[in-house]
């Protein structure tokens, strides 16, 4: 019987820790703002007086345009950096694994902006 108790106030307690985190933990994961890399803040892109749209839809495309332009700058960053890393290799060795996901990578954020595109 003790022990039956125990069980159910232990499970009580945890029902009640979960219906009491979770709104807290979804809305702290909502408003967390999205991490970009240093070359993805470029002011030039970002800065600038506020456009207001006439629209759900042109607001879409102007948010698709944006995150467009933005993998496209971490595109040439992730090719800049795969240039780099190729130059400064010994050319009678066999490249590093390191190249090979780099390169990985590169395809799949090009195949990301090519589908982007043709939205």
């Amino acid at each position: 019987m003790k022990r039956s108790s125990s069980r159910v106030s232990v499970a009580a307690v945890l029902v009640l820790a979960i219906w009491f985190f979770t709104p807290l933990f979804l809305k702290a994961r909502q408003t967390r703002a999205p991490k970009l890399p240093e070359f993805a803040a470029n002011p030039a892109l970002l800065d600038g007086p506020p456009v207001v749209y006439k629209g759900e839809k042109l607001a879409r495309e102007a948010n698709n345009q944006l995150e467009l332009r933005l993998d496209v700058q971490r595109l040439y960053a992730l090719c800049t950096e795969l240039k780099d890393e190729v130059d400064h290799a010994n050319p009678d060795a066999i490249l590093s694994l390191s190249v090979l996901k780099r390169t990985q990578d590169i395809e799949k954020l090009a195949k990301q902006i090519r589908d982007r595109a043709k939205r």
